[in-house]
């Protein structure tokens, strides 16, 4: 299922971190993780969230300026399993 901009903003809502109607949101779901650039961030950075938590938190971010949303780069930002999660398989 294709996720769509209001699925974005309702997954973050339902967790306590809602948009503004006026941000422009800029999004790439690669597996269970999200790469999101909030126009209105004040930090400016594009964030790495996992969908699988229900929580909001923020896994990483980086500084939009030069970031590649090429599907390779971000590949290689998503990260690997840890070895709890190995053993939990």
């Amino acid at each position: 299922m294709k996720k769509t901009n209001d699925w974005v903003r309702s997954w973050f809502g339902e967790r306590g971190y809602p948009f503004s109607q006026k941000s422009k949101l800029k999004f790439k779901i690669i597996n269970n993780w999200i790469f999101i650039h909030n126009s209105l961030d004040e930090y400016d950075e594009v964030e790495l969230f996992d969908l699988n938590n229900m929580y909001c938190e923020v896994y990483d971010g980086w500084k939009t300026k030069d970031f590649s949303w090429a599907k390779n780069n971000l590949l290689k930002l998503i990260p690997k399993k840890t070895n709890e999660e190995i053993e939990n398989e």
